[in-house]
C-alpha cells in the first residue's frame, strides 16, 4: 500500500482491523522507522530505509525544521504487492473465559466503599503453603497499561531473552518471558479494548511442576516458579500442561550478532540450547535487594526490589512486593476490590494479581 501525504509517501504492507476508524491509518514510528535511521549513522544499513513514516509528516517550525509529530491527511493507493506478516495473536475474541475482566464506574466505586475483593474460598486437593520468609509478588492494573510493550523490551534486555525475528516469530517461536495480549469486547464498529500483560503466575499449585520429569521446575520458599536450566532436558511437559502459556522452549543456540553481545546482563544466565525459561520475577535483582539489607541488618523494604518491567512502566501499572507484608503495595492491590487472578476456576493460586479495568460510559 503506497501511504502518500503533501510532505512525501512510503509503501508500506496494510492490515485491516475493526478497532480504528473505518478513515483512519495508524502508523508505528520506532525501530527501524526511526527518524535518525534516514541520516547518516553508526550502520550503513540503517542509513538506507525507505520506510520512515516520518517523512509523512509536516515539519515544525518552533523546532528549527524538526518534526512536528501530529496527524497528517493522506491517501492510500494499491501497489498490488503483497506481504506476510507476522500475526502473534489470532484472535482478541475471549470467548467468554474472563482472560481480562472489567467493572464500570460505578460498581468499581460502589465496590471500594464496600472493602476488600470477594474472596470464593480454596476447594483445591493441596494445603495452603507455607513461607518461613518473603513471599514475592506482583499485581497488574488493567486500567492503567496503555499496551505499549515497555515492559517487554525490559524484559528482554534485563533477562538476555533472543529475538529470534520475524520468520521464526510467525512460526510461534518467540521466545519472549512476557506478552501483551490485546483483547476487544463490545461492537465491531465500537469495541472496548483492554490490554492484559501475560507473564509466568508463579502458582502457588503449578501445573508446570508435577509433570517434569527431573524436576527442573520447583516451587521455592520465597513463592517463585524457579526453573533449574541445566537440569533441565527440554521434555516441554511443563510448556503443555501450562495454562497460561508463558513457558518457552529455547528451541536453537541463537547469536548475538556484534556489538549486541555487549549488552547482555552479567548477573543473568544466557540459556543453551533445548532448556524451557520463563520469567523469574527477576531473580538477580531480589537477591540483590537481600544482600544489601542484609547488609545494613535490616528486612526488605517495600520499593527496595522492582523488576525490570515495574520499572519500566510509563504509567505504573505493574507492582512488585512482598504479599506477606499487608503494608505493601503489592498485598493492597491483592485485597483490592478490583482484583481477580486469571483462570482462579482452576486453582492454580497464582502470585500474579490483576486489578479490573473501569469502564466509564462506554458505550
Amino acid at each position: 500500500m503506497r501511504v502518500a501525504s503533501p510532505h512525501g509517501a512510503v509503501e508500506l504492507p496494510a492490515y485491516v482491523s475493526s478497532s480504528i476508524h473505518p478513515n483512519a491509518v495508524a502508523v508505528p514510528i520506532g525501530h527501524r522507522y526511526a527518524p535518525y535511521h534516514v541520516r547518516n549513522g553508526r550502520y550503513v544499513t540503517a542509513t538506507s530505509t525507505p520506510t520512515n513514516p516520518v517523512v509523512l509528516l509536516p515539519a515544525a517550525p518552533e523546532s528549527g525544521g524538526g518534526v512536528s509529530y501530529a496527524g497528517v491527511r493522506v491517501t492510500l493507493t494499491k501497489t498490488g504487492a503483497r506481504r506476510p506478516l507476522a500475526i502473534l495473536q489470532g484472535t482478541h475474541d475471549q470467548e467468554e473465559r474472563e482472560l481480562v475482566q472489567h467493572v464500570d464506574l460505578a460498581a468499581a466505586r460502589e465496590q471500594a466503599l464496600r472493602g476488600k475483593r470477594e474472596e470464593h474460598g480454596d476447594s483445591g486437593m493441596y494445603p495452603p503453603q507455607q513461607y518461613p520468609g518473603y513471599r514475592w509478588g506482583l499485581s497488574v492494573d488493567t486500567d492503567s497499561c496503555i499496551g505499549c510493550q515497555a515492559c517487554v523490551v525490559s524484559c528482554i534486555a534485563e533477562n538476555n531473552v533472543p529475538v529470534v525475528g520475524k520468520a521464526q516469530a510467525a512460526y510461534g517461536r518467540q521466545v519472549h518471558w512476557l506478552r501483551v495480549e490485546r483483547w476487544a469486547e463490545g461492537k465491531e464498529q465500537s469495541p472496548h479494548n483492554t490490554f492484559l500483560p501475560m507473564l509466568c503466575q508463579h502458582c502457588e499449585v503449578a501445573p508446570c511442576e508435577p509433570v517434569c520429569p527431573v524436576f527442573a521446575a520447583y516451587r521455592t520458599e520465597e513463592g517463585l516458579n524457579g526453573q533449574v536450566y541445566n537440569r533441565c532436558v527440554g521434555t516441554r511437559y511443563c510448556g503443555n500442561n501450562c495454562p497460561y502459556h508463558v513457558r518457552r522452549f529455547n528451541w536453537f543456540s541463537y547469536e548475538f550478532p556484534s556489538p549486541l553481545e555487549v549488552q547482555l546482563n552479567p548477573e543473568v544466565t544466557v540459556r543453551q540450547l533445548g532448556v524451557m525459561e520463563k520469567c523469574t520475577m527477576c531473580i538477580q535483582r531480589i537477591v540483590a535487594g537481600k544482600d544489601k539489607a542484609r547488609d545494613e541488618k535490616r528486612a526488605v523494604r517495600d520499593g527496595d526490589i522492582q523488576t525490570a518491567c515495574q520499572q519500566t512502566c510509563p504509567t505504573n501499572a505493574i507492582t512488585f512486593g512482598n504479599l506477606k507484608d499487608p503494608q505493601s503495595a503489592a498485598s493492597k492491590h491483592r485485597q483490592a476490590a478490583r482484583a481477580y487472578d486469571v483462570l482462579d476456576e482452576l486453582g492454580t493460586r497464582p502470585s500474579v494479581t490483576y486489578l479490573k479495568k473501569v469502564t466509564r460510559g462506554h458505550a
